[in-house]
C-alpha cells in the first residue's frame, strides 16, 4: 500500500510540474527512462523534453544538483544520479528511480540496499 501511495504521489507531482528545456554539463545527466518498481515514472530525452508515466509532455533542465521540470509550471527538485539510481526530492519525500522496470518486491529490496544522498 505504501508503494502504491508513493507511486501515485510521484506521478501526481510529475504531472503538475514545469521548468526550462535543456541540460548542462554540471554533473550526471538524468537522460533515459526512470522506473519505480514496474511503473515507468518519467522519460528524460536528450533534447530537453520529457514524458511522464501518464503520457504528459514537458521539458527539463539541470543546474548542478537542481532538476527543473516543466509540465504545467516550473518546479525545482534536488536530484542525484548515482550509478543505476536517480534520487529526487519532492516535498517531504525522497524517491529512488531505476533505469528499468523490475518487480515491486525486487525494487524494494534494491532500494533498501542503497545509501540515499545527503539531501534525502
Amino acid at each position: 500500500m505504501r508503494k502504491i501511495a508513493m507511486l501515485l504521489t510521484l506521478t501526481m507531482l510529475l504531472a503538475s510540474l514545469a521548468g526550462c528545456a535543456g541540460d548542462d554539463d554540471d554533473g550526471p545527466s538524468p537522460v533515459g527512462e526512470w522506473w519505480a518498481g514496474d511503473a515507468m515514472m518519467v522519460h528524460f530525452m536528450e533534447n530537453g523534453t520529457l514524458t511522464d508515466g501518464e503520457g504528459n509532455s514537458g521539458t527539463w533542465s539541470t543546474d548542478g544538483g537542481i532538476l527543473t521540470i516543466t509540465i504545467d509550471e516550473a518546479n525545482e527538485f534536488n536530484f542525484a544520479v548515482d550509478g543505476d539510481w536517480m534520487w529526487i526530492q519532492m516535498g517531504d519525500g525522497c524517491y529512488a528511480l531505476h533505469p528499468e522496470g523490475i518487480s515491486d518486491e525486487e525494487y524494494d529490496d534494491r532500494v533498501s540496499e542503497q545509501t540515499p544522498p545527503s539531501f534525502c
